[in-house]
C-alpha cells in the first residue's frame, strides 16, 4: 500500500500546533503546579487560623475555670472546717459557669480533727438541674487514690487531668482541674477541684470542618483522644492506637510531635491515594489540638479549574490548527505551481512559464528569482558548454603530457645481465609530476640517477624533462660525476627566473672494481646496505650557477643493495598529519630478504606506504629506485 504525503500546509500546520501544544501543555503544568502549590499553602494557613481561633475559643473557657478554681480555694482556704461555706462556695462555683458540672474540696486524711477522710461535693443533676450535696469521704468510693486528687496532692501542682467518664457523680465524660491548697509548711493539705463535662469541646471541636471530610482531633497529654470517645463502651481511644491502626509512618511521627506539644504542620498518608496534611498546636492545659485535611479533597476545585482549562485549550487546539491550515494552504498554494516549474526547469525546458504573482511579498521574490534562475541557467549551460570543451582539450593534452614524461623514464629494466638487478618505479601526485630516475649500462659500467624537482604538475614536469635530458646528453662524454653535475647546474640554472631546483643524485658503478663513485646535490640520503650513505654536502642544482660538486667513492661488496627515493617517500602522510619518515623507511631496507628481487622490494615498499596513509591522498610524487649488484 502506497503511503500518502502529507503535504507541506498540512505539515507545517501540524508543526505549528505541536510548538503550541508543547507550550500550552507547558503552561498548563506550570499553572498546576504553581496553583497546587499556593493552594495548599492557602489551605493549611486557613486551617492554622481556625484551629487557633479553636484554641483560643476553648482556652478562654479553661482559663476562666482555672480562675473561678483558684479564687474558690483561696476562700476556703481560710475556713476549712466550715462547711456551710464550703458549699455556699462550690454552689457559686457550679452557678458562676455553665461548664463546671462538679465542685469538690478534699481534704487531707486527718486534717480536720475528728474526720478521717473528708471531701464535700456539689454537683448538678442531669435529670432535674439541681445542685446536689454529697461528701466522697466514705467507704463507697477512695478519692485518695484518684487522679484528680492525687497528682495535685502528690506534686503540689495544679493538673488537668485525662478525660474519664464521672460515674460516681455524673455519668458523663469529664476533665477534672485541680488546685491543690498548702499550709504555712508548704505542704498539701487539701485540693479544690472543678469537673468539666468536656461534651461541649467535643461539639465544637467536631463542627470544625473546613472541608466536607476533614476532621479536628483533641489529644489529652497521655495521648488520649477525647473527639474519638465511646460513650456506650466508656473507653477512650489514643493517639497511639489510630496511629497503628493507620499503618502509616508519617502518622506516628506527626503523633510523636502533638504529645510533645509543639505546634507545626505535617504531610502523611504520602504512599496512599489520601494523601492529607494536619496542622496543630498545643492548649495551655497541656492538650493538643490539630485538622487534618484530605489534598484531594482541597485541590478538588482546581482540578476542577484545570479540566475545564485542558478542554478548553484542546478545543482551542483545534481552531488554530483548522485556522492555520486554510491560511497557510493558500499562502503556500503557488509553491505548488512553482514545483511544477522547477521540475520543468530541470529537465531543461529553460522557458518554462512561471505562475503570476500579484503579491508584493516573499512568494513575489521567489518567482522573481525564478526568473533569473532561468536567465542565469541558460548563461551558465552556454558558458559551460565552452568550458567544458576547454577542460576536454586541457585533460587530452595532459594524458599525452604524461604519457610522454612517463616515457621519458626507461622501464627496459635489465632482466637477464647477472651482474645488476636493478627496477624502478614512479608514481606522480598529479597528472604530471617532477621526479626522476635514469640509469644506463655501458662499457662494464651502471650509470644512474634521481632526481626530485621543487613543486608540481606541469611547471615541475618540464624542469624533470630539461634535467634528464642534460644528465643523458652530459654522462656520455665520460666525464668526472662532480664535472656532470656541474654542467647540469649550469645548463638547469641558465635562464630559470623562477627558481625552481632539482634535488639530485647520480651515481657510477664499475662491474670490474666494484667501484661506486657518486655525487648527490642536495638530494635524499640513499640506503646502502640497509644504512644511510654517508655523502659530502651540495646545494640541489638550478639555484647557482658555476657551483662546484664534490664527489665521493667506495668500493661495494657483492650483494650490495642501493636503495634511491624521493621524498614522496618519507613525507607520506596518514589521515592525523603523521609522516611514514625515515625510521620506518631504514628499518624496511634493514628487512629485505636476502632472496627478493628489486621489483618485488619496490612493490613491498609501496604496499607499505598504502597501508600507513590508508586511502589519504597522496601530497607529493613517489619515486624508489633499487638496485642489487
Amino acid at each position: 500500500m502506497k503511503r500518502t504525503k502529507k503535504s507541506f500546509s498540512t505539515r507545517l500546520s501540524l508543526n505549528i500546533l505541536l510548538i503550541v501544544s508543547i507550550l500550552f501543555i507547558t503552561a498548563l503544568v506550570a499553572a498546576s503546579i504553581f496553583s497546587h502549590r499556593l493552594i495548599s499553602r492557602e489551605a493549611m494557613k486557613s486551617a492554622d487560623n481556625l484551629l487557633h481561633a479553636t484554641i483560643s475559643d476553648i482556652e478562654k473557657v479553661t482559663i476562666s475555670i482555672e480562675t473561678m478554681t483558684r479564687d474558690a480555694a483561696g476562700i476556703c482556704y481560710a475556713r476549712p472546717n466550715d462547711d456551710n461555706l464550703i458549699r455556699q462556695i462550690e454552689t457559686s462555683v457550679l452557678r458562676g459557669s455553665p461548664y463546671i458540672k462538679c465542685s469538690t474540696m478534699s481534704f487531707r486524711p486527718g486534717y480536720l480533727p475528728g474526720k478521717k477522710k473528708h471531701a464535700p461535693m456539689s454537683w448538678i443533676d442531669s435529670d432535674s438541674g439541681e445542685i446536689k450535696y454529697k461528701n466522697l469521704g466514705n467507704e463507697d468510693y477512695d478519692y485518695l487514690h484518684a487522679d484528680w486528687y492525687q497528682i495535685p496532692y502528690l506534686t503540689g501542682k495544679p493538673v488537668w487531668t485525662e478525660p474519664y467518664y464521672a460515674i460516681e457523680s455524673t455519668g458523663e465524660l469529664v476533665t477534672t482541674y485541680s488546685y491543690p491548697l498548702k499550709d504555712s509548711t508548704g505542704e498539701v493539705f487539701a485540693v479544690m477541684a472543678s469537673d468539666i463535662d468536656i461534651s461541649w469541646i467535643i461539639d465544637t471541636v467536631r463542627k470544625i470542618k473546613p472541608y466536607e471530610h476533614s476532621y479536628l482531633v483533641l489529644v489529652s497529654k497521655c495521648g488520649q483522644l477525647v473527639t474519638r470517645a465511646d460513650t456506650e463502651s466508656g473507653n477512650v481511644e489514643t493517639l497511639y492506637s489510630y496511629a497503628l491502626e493507620s499503618g502509616d509512618p508519617d502518622v506516628l511521627d506527626l503523633c510523636n510531635d502533638m504529645l510533645k506539644g509543639n505546634k507545626g504542620t505535617r504531610i502523611f498518608g504520602r504512599h496512599t491515594k489520601n494523601m492529607s496534611f494536619a496542622v496543630y498546636g498545643p492548649l495551655s492545659n497541656g492538650w493538643t489540638a490539630g485538622i487534618a485535611c484530605n489534598y484531594r479533597e482541597v485541590l478538588a476545585s482546581n482540578a476542577k479549574m484545570q479540566l475545564m482549562i485542558l478542554l478548553i485549550g484542546l478545543l482551542g487546539l483545534l481552531v488554530l490548527f483548522g485556522t492555520c491550515y486554510a491560511i497557510i494552504r493558500k499562502l503556500t498554494k503557488p509553491l505548488s505551481q512553482f514545483s511544477r516549474s522547477a521540475i520543468s526547469i530541470a529537465q531543461g525546458n529553460f522557458d518554462t512559464k512561471l505562475p503570476d504573482i500579484k503579491s508584493d511579498d516573499e512568494i513575489k521574490r521567489l518567482r522573481d528569482s525564478f526568473e533569473y534562475m532561468e536567465t542565469s541557467l541558460t548563461k551558465y549551460i552556454e558558458n559551460l558548454k565552452i568550458t567544458t570543451a576547454a577542460n576536454e582539450r586541457f585533460e587530452s593534452e595532459l594524458n599525452i603530457a604524461r604519457s610522454i614524461q612517463m616515457n621519458m623514464v626507461p622501464d627496459d629494466f635489465p632482466e637477464d645481465d647477472d651482474r645488476v638487478d636493478l627496477h624502478a618505479l614512479l608514481q606522480p601526485a598529479k597528472e604530471v609530476g617532477g621526479d626522476l630516475y635514469d640509469f644506463l649500462i655501458k662499457n662494464d659500467t651502471l650509470y644512474f640517477a634521481i632526481g626530485d624537482v621543487s613543486g608540481k604538475g606541469v611547471p615541475a614536469s618540464l624542469v624533470m624533462a630539461i634535467t634528464r635530458a642534460a644528465l643523458r646528453f652530459t654522462s656520455g662524454e665520460g666525464v668526472p660525476l662532480d664535472k656532470v653535475m656541474s654542467r647540469v647546474n649550469n645548463f638547469v640554472s641558465e635562464g630559470n627566473d623562477t627558481g625552481m631546483f632539482v634535488t639530485t643524485f647520480i651515481g657510477k658503478f664499475d662491474f670490474n672494481t666494484r667501484k661506486f663513485q657518486y655525487c648527490n646535490a642536495g638530494h635524499n640520503p640513499i640506503i646502502v646496505n640497509g644504512e644511510y650513505l654517508q655523502v659530502k654536502p651540495n646545494i640541489a642544482v638550478g639555484l647557482f650557477p658555476d657551483f662546484v660538486y664534490e664527489m665521493a667513492e667506495c668500493i661495494l661488496p657483492e650483494n650490495s643493495r642501493i636503495v634511491l627515493y624521493t621524498d614522496g617517500v618519507t613525507e607520506a602522510e596518514n589521515a592525523d598529519k603523521e609522516q611514514f619518515g625515515g625510521e620506518r623507511l631504514l628499518d624496511w631496507a634493514k628487512t629485505i630478504p636476502e632472496g627478493m628481487n628489486a621489483k618485488e622490494a619496490n612493490a613491498d615498499l609501496m604496499a607499505r606506504l598504502h597501508a600507513f596513509t590508508d586511502g589519504n591522498e597522496q601530497n607529493d610524487d613517489i619515486t624508489i629506485m633499487t638496485i642489487k649488484l
